[in-house]
């Protein structure tokens, strides 16, 4: 026979399920800190840096870099992601303006190049307007 007080609780014991429930919130609240401080969300710029101009590329596209002194205007502040139409334009005795190219999206833009996300269209018509010696007029497109 067994004496009484084997059975029964201790009188100063933890119950299981209180120690249960504040390792469980212990790990939450350490999973949250941890996704908020260790691994802040990375943005647009820091995602291009870590991918290749290809891969960020859509689907039957090309990247062509227009080189700054193929601009008759220098375009301000262009950044990754805009949108640009260009204009192919000639001075002189017989003055021409036309549109060759739409809704460009920028890849890259730095003080010698800018490059564009052009389709076959838009690569023709680019290459065809340097070719014949014309200008090109970088219209930036606004986001409104």
């Amino acid at each position: 026979m067994l004496p009484s007080l084997t059975f029964t609780r201790k009188r100063f014991a933890i119950p299981r399920r209180l120690l249960l429930a504040a390792g469980g919130y212990t790990l939450l609240v350490g999973s949250i800190v941890s996704t908020l401080v260790v691994s802040p969300s990375r943005s647009a710029d820091d995602v291009a840096a870590n991918t290749s101009l290809a891969q960020r590329l859509s689907i039957s596209t090309w990247a062509l870099a227009v080189p700054n002194g193929w601009l008759a205007a220098p375009l301000a502040e262009v950044r990754s992601g805009d949108s640009v139409d260009l204009l192919a334009v000639r001075s002189g005795d017989r003055p021409l303006a036309v549109a060759i190219a739409a809704d460009l999206r920028v890849m890259n833009a730095d003080e010698r190049a800018i490059v564009f996300e052009v389709d076959e269209e838009s690569a023709t018509a680019i290459a065809s307007a340097r070719a014949s010696g014309l200008l090109i007029v970088p219209l930036l497109r606004s986001t409104h």
